[in-house]
């Protein structure tokens, strides 16, 4: 039989009508499965005086009472609706039984119960379960410590547990399956076994008619008194609140008091410890929201909108994005938005915001600077800089009455528009607007402040690359290491700013460390930057380019450098110029201190392997006119020993040489390259020892870094400088004879051989002047003695020698050594 429950709120609102089933029974929460857990608990909580199984319907507690009696046949067994069932219980105590009293709620706590809790003791306890708790009557015996209690989270089913119970109604969970059904039912027995048979764990829609809002129904609301019904369905919208936003939801002043009610008398409230937040147990609140479904369009859409500003004032953006969304409030909408997208700065998703959008486009159309901001945002995730220009150029009015929201545009729109300008080259405009963005730091796991935080520190980092600031990104480096833990951009952009400060300063290995450091942070996919990075270590090294994966969307984590500086870098190191001329214009046309560093480098060598030094000093002089970060110094000491190198101009060359113990800080990459031309231009002067000590911390660098480029660039004199130091005795013999092995297609040889030797025969002759024995050769070589003894005759063959000694003077002699 059906009855209908008229339910009306102190403020007058449209009656909703629960239907309730009174002929529905409480279920048998557990008679298919024993729960050894459970017993086991039960077993040791009455080892005290008291036992009290608390818990609302539906949670297998006459179930647990059933299957522990049948292990204890010695205990008595009575239900709280027997007439005087306290008095038997205290008499069964007091001949040293067990007792155990199902429903204690309905015999009451009066007296009786107090009398009975006072005779009961460790070898005759008494075992209680109740849907409520007797607060007041347990209160000296609790303590006393006299009391155990088994309550609703242990009552309820664990993951394991309910898909045993599934499976016994004819129903097989894969593991996310499982998770959702004890998410959606919170473990609760009755729910689960209620849900079960059901094709779906999606509980949403849940209404009186369903076997769970029946049950809930019939057992739970339909008792309650009307005023609290109604305090439900108003509290119902957000899925957690605390007293201040139920009695905005509800109007009742007493909604504290009406929460510690319905937590007593229903029991489906919990309360979380840590953030003082109340929540409705889940099949409940869907019943309760499937209700709230009947009332006029207004109401509904009030109560989010009441629930949406609450939890954006708190930073609980999904659920206040729901709410938003539901309450058709585009203004709030566009408030959570900004929000998101600066939350979004800092963990790299961008999902929620594009949910919010999708369902309310609206906030893409509103004239105000929410709206050219949001859609700003949205050309710059898409490359499309073009697009963020002309929507940040429009002049928006300020509508949001929200001050955070207002701090969060302004701060966001200054950062965007900084970017903005380094993109299009205009660094000093770019100084300007980012010297107004400074948000202020209250972090917190997930929160739009620190996604603010990291966009900052991304942009001030991208501007002091531009302007070759190094020294700055120290401190924004130690700013991204400490925003990690709560902006996981954050770690990528602190990787991200070790990364380009090696390659502003010409480490290889320190950016390739860099680079693994990042592909982890975003799991093996490459940003845009990445793939720069790489071109440039496998260009220094001489390496072939590799195939990397397509670079990830710069919204799954953002490049800290803007595309267009990024594509400028990306031609500089996979396009060689057509001229001297063109790269000489390369370095007229950079817009940044970072792009005219990579390009100077890359001149300089082109127009001194043309012989060109004239040409390469204006070329420095103008470049760092230009961009007066970039010292010349290094550069013009660099083009003049190789100019003395070339003319043989021995007295000009020697002021030259000493100029490099100075001590000047000097990049990495041109340090090496400075190191070999003075070192060529020592030996070209006979000074075979002086050479040498240039010559081994260019070799020391080289294994550090891998350098191979400089070496090609040099020429001939890099491979003389080899064949010079391999006479030597020193800690780099195996690194001269690689590099002897890999520049010597590079060195012109008048060789008289009717069959040349191979590629390995030529590499293992260059070891053959070495004082390594056979079996150090093969260690050096990574081959078996057989093998090697194949590859000498096959060399002394092709040499018409017959020893190791005459196969050196040979090579030497036709220039093969």
């Amino acid at each position: 039989m059906r009855t209908g429950v008229r339910i009306a709120g102190d403020t007058g609102s449209v009656a909703v009508t629960l239907h309730a089933d009174h002929e529905t029974r409480p279920i048998d929460d557990g008679a298919s499965l024993v729960r050894r857990r459970l017993l086991s608990a039960l077993d040791r909580a009455a080892r005290r005086p008291i036992t009290l199984v608390a818990a609302p319907t539906g949670y297998g507690k006459t179930t647990l009472l059933h299957h522990w009696l049948q292990e204890h046949p010695e205990a008595l067994s009575l239900e709280g609706s027997r007439p005087r069932a306290w008095q038997q219980a205290a008499q069964a105590l007091r001949a040293g039984r067990p007792v155990v009293v199902d429903d204690g709620h309905l015999a009451g706590w009066g007296p009786a119960f107090e009398a009975a809790c006072t005779v009961a003791d460790s070898s005759a306890p008494l075992v209680v379960a109740s849907r409520v708790d007797p607060l007041l009557a347990l209160h000296r015996e609790r303590l006393a410590g006299r009391v155990s209690e088994i309550r609703a989270d242990q009552l309820a089913f664990s993951v394991g547990e309910l898909t045993r119970v599934v499976a016994s109604a004819g129903r097989r969970l894969d593991q996310a399956e499982a998770a959702a059904m004890h998410r959606d039912t919170d473990g609760w027995p009755a729910g689960v076994r209620l849900s079960a048979a059901r094709s779906s764990h999606d509980l949403a829609d849940d209404g009186a008619y369903s076997p769970s809002g029946s049950y809930l129904l019939s057992h739970v609301v339909a008792n309650l008194d009307p005023s609290l019904r109604a305090f439900l369905l108003d509290t119902a919208v957000p899925e957690e609140f605390d007293v201040s936003l139920a009695h905005r939801l509800s109007g009742r002043t007493d909604a504290s008091d009406l929460l510690r009610e319905l937590a007593y008398a229903v029991g489906f409230v919990a309360r979380n410890d840590k953030t003082g937040l109340f929540r409705y147990h889940p099949m409940l609140r869907h019943l309760l929201l499937s209700e709230l479904e009947r009332e006029p369009v207004s109401r509904l859409r009030a109560l989010h909108d009441t629930a949406g500003r609450w939890t954006f004032a708190r930073d609980l953006l999904d659920a206040s994005a729901g709410h938003a969304v539901r309450a058709h409030d585009d203004d709030l909408a566009s408030d959570v938005a900004i929000a998101l997208a600066c939350r979004s700065l800092g963990d790299g998703d961008w999902s929620a915001l594009d949910a919010l959008t999708d369902r309310l486009p609206v906030v893409f159309a509103r004239d105000d600077e929410r709206g050219r901001l949001l859609l700003a945002l949205r050309a710059i995730r898409d490359d499309d800089i073009e697009g963020a220009v002309a929507a940040l150029g429009h002049t928006a009015r300020r509508t949001s009455l929200d001050v955070s929201t207002h701090e969060r545009v302004v701060t966001l729109t200054a950062l965007c528009r900084g970017w903005l300008a380094l993109a299009e080259g205009d660094t000093e405009a770019a100084r300007e607007w980012i010297a107004g963005a400074d948000p202020v730091v209250d972090l917190g796991a997930g929160s739009p402040t620190a996604g603010l935080r990291c966009g900052w520190v991304l942009v001030h980092s991208a501007l002091a690359l531009a302007d070759g600031r190094l020294e700055a990104l120290d401190d924004l480096e130690r700013g991204a290491a400490r925003l990690a833990a709560h902006a996981p951009v954050a770690a990528v952009t602190a990787a991200e700013i070790q990364m380009w400060r090696a390659f502003a300063t010409g480490r290889l290995a320190d950016a390739e460390q860099a680079v693994t450091t990042i592909e982890q942070h975003t799991g093996g996919q490459p940003l845009m930057s990445v793939v720069v990075v790489r071109r440039w270590i496998e260009r220094e090294r001489a390496q072939p380019a590799s195939t990397v994966p397509e670079p990830a969307r710069p919204d799954d984590h953002p490049n800290m450098l803007p595309p267009p500086l990024l594509d400028a870098l990306l031609v500089q190191l996979t396009q060689d110029p057509p001229s001297t001329y063109e790269a000489a214009a390369r370095c007229e046309r950079a817009t940044s201190w970072l792009l005219a560093r990579r390009a100077l480098l890359d001149t300089v060598t082109s127009l001194l392997v043309s012989g060109e030094t004239a040409r390469a000093t204006r070329t420095v002089e103008t470049t760092c006119l230009a961009h007066p970060a970039l010292d010349p110094s290094p550069y013009l000491l660099w083009i003049a020993l190789t100019d003395a190198l070339c003319t043989g101009d021995r007295e000009a060359g020697a002021p030259l040489t000493e100029l490099i113990d100075l001590g000047l800080d000097v990049p990495e990459d041109l340090r090496v390259r400075i190191l070999l031309a003075a070192a060529a231009l020592e030996l070209a002067a006979g000074d075979l020892t002086a050479a040498s000590a240039r010559l081994r911390p260019a070799l020391e660098s080289t294994t550090r870094h891998g350098w191979r480029r400089p070496w090609v660039a040099l020429g001939t004199a890099a491979f003389d400088l080899l064949r010079a130091e391999r006479g030597r005795v020193g800690p780099y013999g195996d690194l001269v004879t690689r590099l002897l092995v890999e520049l010597r297609q590079d060195h012109d040889v008048s060789v008289d051989l009717v069959v040349a030797l191979s590629a390995r025969e030529l590499e293992i002759l260059q070891y053959l002047p070495t004082s390594l024995d056979q079996v150090e050769l093969c260690a050096s070589l990574f081959i078996s003695r057989n093998t090697l003894k194949t590859h000498l005759r096959a060399i002394y063959r092709k040499l018409g020698v017959e020893s190791r000694r005459e196969a050196v003077l040979k090579a030497q002699r036709i220039g093969l050594l």
